[in-house]
């Protein structure tokens, strides 16, 4: 009789979460104004020799459109399911990839948290953000680094993802590079990106009709923060519900845009500080390495202009999450509480009830209210951050604390494991750095 495997229900349900993420994005794609419209509008530009930000809309940099110019050989609908497809395949490799890295003794809980999160991602989908490819591009490139595997192609995803949205993984290339994770290599991605971009800007430049891009997307992108437009974190405005900076909180204790700015920044620089602190001092392993990006990943979408959809990065503070539930119960169960609230955000919906019951007055005139009500998503993410500083700060090292394999050689790699193994099972102390009690 024919035996059958048994059934793998951790796949099969992030296999249901990637169907549901596919069909809710499919579903409502065509239902709003997407984002892809001027990107492969300015990526067209860029290969025809015209001005890709005369539209006024176009935000991104020059090399944002290099990278995607392929896509502007195909007419746009087609253009526009391939991106579909590519953006959808690599969020849920991003998702599987992360998860590998999160602990094994909780695999339900780790199967759980992969799951909410990619089920609640189509917005990627629907806008058909460049933030999608950035992210996941980012997240498989941080694999590739921790995991000390196909390390060429992990600095390729990194350039790439910095081409597309410096934004998203600046931080965290930064980091691998200083902390010493496959510098080379680190370097070569930052470098790739900046040539990518030096590229983009030379073609702009040598048609007469772009020549003078860099004060029309400044133009552009000064618009998008007037009063009123779509990068606004007023509380006036109704789109600033989705935004995510610290801009949105600070905006409503200060109105000058220049001195809530500042107030922004200085923020920033205060938790910036805070989170080098503890990475300064603990050792190099995968534990530590996990909850510094962790950590990092949430500072990322601190500082200057994302959206909702933007929070999809938190997908690597999912491992950080865990360990912290590992490490300390309650405060674990917070963060993985968060990390999952990441993907809901109630803000628009109460605007819209709020206004609907005449109630939104009295909301904006209450700064407590406001925040909780129609921040709420910029108010997790600092929670968020705060949770995963305390485990940093908590780590007490030990001498057999396990290092993460740094070379490149396979062989050379195993025997440095089998050594630290040998050295801690010799000593009977723990692989892995402990939390301080």
């Amino acid at each position: 009789m024919a035996k059958f495997r048994k059934l793998n229900l951790h796949a099969l349900t992030i296999g249901i979460a990637a169907l549901i993420f596919f069909i809710i994005g499919g579903l409502r794609a065509s239902e709003v104004t997407n984002d892809f419209v001027s990107v492969y509008a300015g990526a067209s530009g860029i290969l025809h020799g015209s001005d890709p930000y005369a539209t006024g809309r176009l935000v991104y940099p020059p090399s944002t459109l290099l990278v995607l110019s392929p896509l502007a050989l195909f007419p746009y609908h087609v253009a526009w399911v391939i991106w579909f497809l590519l953006n959808g395949g690599l969020v849920v490799a991003a998702v599987v990839l992360v998860l590998s890295l999160c602990p094994k003794r909780r695999r339900w809980l780790t199967t759980a948290m992969g799951a909410v999160l990619l089920a609640g991602s189509s917005q990627l989908l629907i806008f058909a953000q460049p933030s999608a490819f950035a992210i996941a591009l980012a997240a498989m490139g941080v694999y590739c680094f921790l995991r000390s595997r196909a390390l060429v192609a992990g600095a390729l995803l990194l350039m790439l993802s910095l081409a597309v949205k410096p934004q998203i993984g600046g931080l965290i290339v930064l980091y691998l590079l200083f902390k010493g994770v496959h510098r080379r290599y680190a370097a070569l991605a930052l470098a790739g990106a900046t040539t990518l971009f030096l590229c983009g800007a030379l073609f702009l430049k040598m048609h007469a009709q772009s020549a003078d891009w860099v004060a029309e997307l400044r133009a552009n992108i000064s618009t998008g923060v007037e009063p009123g437009g779509s990068a606004d974190p007023r509380p006036s405005n109704e789109m600033a519900t989705s935004i995510l900076n610290l801009q949105a909180i600070t905006s409503i204790f200060i109105t000058d845009e220049k001195w809530f700015n500042a107030a922004a920044y200085a923020i920033f620089g205060i938790l910036f500080i805070a989170w080098v602190v503890p990475v300064l001092r603990i050792r190099p392993t995968l534990e530590n390495h996990l909850l510094s990006i962790g950590a990092l990943s949430v500072l990322t979408l601190l500082p200057i202009y994302h959206r909702s959809y933007d929070s999809r990065l938190l997908i690597l503070s999912i491992p950080a999450s865990l360990i912290l539930f590992e490490k300390r119960r309650v405060a674990g169960i917070f963060a993985c509480v968060l990390t999952a609230l990441s993907t809901v955000s109630i803000s628009h919906w109460a605007r819209i009830l709020l206004e609907r019951d005449g109630l939104l007055q009295t909301v904006l005139q209450n700064k407590l209210l406001l925040i909780l009500a129609l921040r709420e998503s910029s108010f997790q993410l600092l929670a968020l951050f705060f949770l995963i500083m305390v485990a940093l700060f908590r780590i007490r090292e030990t001498k057999e604390s396990f290092p993460m394999v740094q070379s490149n050689d396979a062989s050379e790699g195993l025997k440095n494991i089998n050594g630290s193994i040998e050295e801690s099972v010799q000593s009977n102390s723990a692989r892995q750095p402990r939390f301080a009690s």
